[in-house]
């Protein structure tokens, strides 16, 4: 794998619009945040465009993506926003040029399809974290931030996140590691069948959801359990959903439908905080986590550093 530079604590952070368009006050609370914190900001040339629900063409927001990632003064590059359309970007980017050209690239949501596309393509480690929203608020959480911060700038190895309060509907007292892959379920779920899905043999894979019911889940669960896609894997982690309604779904609560369409024997962990919840914890896409189901409650583990010195 290819680890990216640590961001310096004076490093440029590039703001990119990937996918929906960022309303004006976010991008601009999102500047003051990095500015700050003591980084300089590019803000991309299509950043502040709207054309609907998009943030501009899909060659406009490869062609800002592939910018910052071609500068050598950018440290980091953060979404200003999720929403829509960041799959329409897989294959207009230049994959060689990224390899080329590390550097610390965060997604959440729907800009995750291009950071678990980047990791498979190029074997470039990045990171399933907070981006532009996270960053945006008016009041920025904290131990959001310092999950983030840590894992940009520092050596996370051996460093555990307790799971007090996640779930084990099943693997309670075994434990299981690899790479980690996947994030935003109906994200993840477009890759299928593409050449920008990861190779998830052996993978750690997380998913998380927000905005849909309990039938869309299934749905999304359903297409990757005929897919093949948890056939391969070592165990799935599952974040808390957000705004998720149950409607009339037939299971009593999350996990039993999570269960009932995942299938399988692998371990399930449940009721994680690193989806769209507003405290989270950032995982490194591309690099080994484990996790431990043997104590009182999950504890997840960072098998390797995220950036280099």
């Amino acid at each position: 794998m290819i680890r990216p530079p640590a961001v310096t604590p004076e490093g440029r952070v590039a703001i990119v619009s990937t996918s929906s368009p960022v309303p004006a006050d976010e991008l601009d609370r999102l500047v003051a945040y990095f500015e700050g914190q003591g980084h300089p900001v590019t803000v991309a040339p299509h950043a502040r465009a709207s054309t609907g629900y998009l943030a501009g063409s899909p060659a406009e927001r490869a062609a800002d993506l592939m910018a910052a990632f071609a500068d050598p003064d950018i440290d980091l590059i953060v979404p200003a926003t999720g929403g829509k359309g960041a799959a329409a970007l897989l294959d207009l980017l230049n994959y060689d040029t990224i390899a080329d050209n590390p550097k610390v690239f965060t997604a959440l949501s729907d800009p995750v399809v291009l950071a678990n596309a980047i990791t498979a393509r190029t074997g470039l480690a990045t990171l399933h974290g907070p981006t532009g929203y996270d960053f945006s608020r008016p009041t920025v959480n904290e131990a959001t931030a310092e999950s983030f911060w840590r894992i940009v700038q520092q050596p996370v190895k051996d460093i555990e996140v307790p799971g007090l309060d996640w779930r084990v509907p099943r693997g309670t007292g075994t434990s299981f590691s690899g790479p980690v892959i996947g994030g935003h379920l109906g994200t993840i779920r477009a890759l299928v069948g593409t050449p920008w899905m990861p190779d998830v043999t052996g993978a750690v894979l997380i998913l998380e959801e927000v905005f849909v019911p309990w039938v869309q889940v299934d749905a999304a669960l359903t297409h990757l359990r005929l897919a093949g896609v948890f056939d391969r894997i070592a165990g799935l982690l599952v974040a808390v959903p957000v705004d998720s309604p149950r409607e009339d779904a037939p299971d009593a609560s999350y996990d039993d439908l999570i269960l009932r369409c995942v299938g399988g024997s692998f371990p399930v962990v449940t009721g994680a905080e690193f989806g769209h919840t507003p405290t989270k914890f950032a995982l490194p896409l591309g690099l080994n986590v484990q996790l431990d189901l043997t104590g009182p409650h999950p504890v997840l583990r960072y098998l390797e550093n995220l950036v280099m010195p």
